[in-house]
């Protein structure tokens, strides 16, 4: 009980009690004291907390400081599949006169996603064999519906303008590539 007397732990303010008799730790059972003033040393007796104890600050353990990571730079430009729009289906894709693989996808689309990081990476894997698109079905839904896509995401391969591959759903790195392996 003693401890609970110490807690340093600050009075409420008045405006909660409105001039309230409350009855002082020391006081008599039959004695109230209204209020809080100078001469009050009533605490929170319920604030138990190790942490309010004097010298406590001593005791709390911190992480050592990290010493400063070098900072990373990116660049805007990602190396990997571009976006490609409705106006220029015909110029990158039916006039292509290498290979053309085209993803499409929705921004809701949570496998989209997944499908997303594998053509970046076939991208990356063989710049100059082929070309890799995106196309947002949200966006051009008429070139979608023209190549009878029905579920996103759906990942075509092109040779010459003409359809030659089509892959839906998420599927592994290793059914793509060995679709384009097969056109190249």
């Amino acid at each position: 009980m003693a401890a609970a007397a110490t807690c340093c732990c600050p009075a409420p303010p008045r405006s909660l009690y409105g001039g309230v008799a409350l009855a002082a730790p020391s006081a008599a059972p039959g004695r109230r004291r209204v209020g809080y003033g100078a001469s009050a040393t009533r605490r929170w007796p319920c604030c138990r907390r190790w942490a309010h104890w004097p010298g406590a600050a001593s005791r709390i353990r911190r992480p050592p400081p990290r010493p400063a990571a070098a900072a990373t730079v990116s660049c805007a430009y990602s190396p990997g599949a571009e976006t490609i729009t409705a106006c220029s289906w015909n110029e990158y894709v039916i006039c292509s006169d290498i290979p053309v693989l085209i993803e499409f996808w929705a921004s809701w689309c949570g496998p989209c996603r997944m499908v997303h990081r594998i053509v970046d990476e076939i991208a990356q894997e063989y710049a100059g064999r082929i070309k890799c698109y995106k196309l947002d079905t949200d966006d051009y839904p008429q070139i979608a519906t023209s190549y009878s896509i029905e579920r996103i995401p759906t990942v075509l391969l092109f040779k010459d303008g003409e359809k030659i591959h089509s892959i839906t759903g998420t599927l592994p790195k290793a059914v793509y590539v060995r679709a384009i392996e097969k056109s190249i």
